[in-house]
């Protein structure tokens, strides 16, 4: 598992790739068939969530997955706070947490 630290701004999408390395091959994790959930909280109040099974997480090639917060759903956030940040995945072997970290989100500068 790792601890990722990631960004973003009340006035642009929240779009964010991350490559998954297999830490026994040193390849891209074969990420087909597998469901990855991604969960932004505070307070043990969930915040953002998105997921492979409808659509909000994408694979767009084996060992990436990414995932895109539009301005008008990053409104449940509030600036100038940081969020706890989960992934994990579920395969045909069990749910395996992938990384965990933190999210800050802050003012853009566009005069809102």
């Amino acid at each position: 598992m790792y601890e990722l630290q990631f960004f973003a701004t009340d006035d642009a999408d929240w779009a964010q790739r991350v490559d998954l390395i297999d830490d026994t091959t040193n390849q891209p994790l074969d990420t087909a068939g597998v469901l990855f959930e991604l969960e932004v909280s505070d307070h043990a109040a969930r915040r953002l969530f998105a997921t492979t099974a409808d659509g909000s997480i994408a694979i767009p090639e084996t060992g990436t997955i990414q995932w895109r917060f539009t301005t008008a759903q990053l409104g449940a956030l509030d600036i100038r706070n940081t969020y706890k940040v989960g992934c994990r995945m579920t395969n045909g072997t069990g749910t395996t947490q992938l990384f965990t970290g933190t999210l800050a989100f802050v003012g853009g500068g566009f005069g809102r």
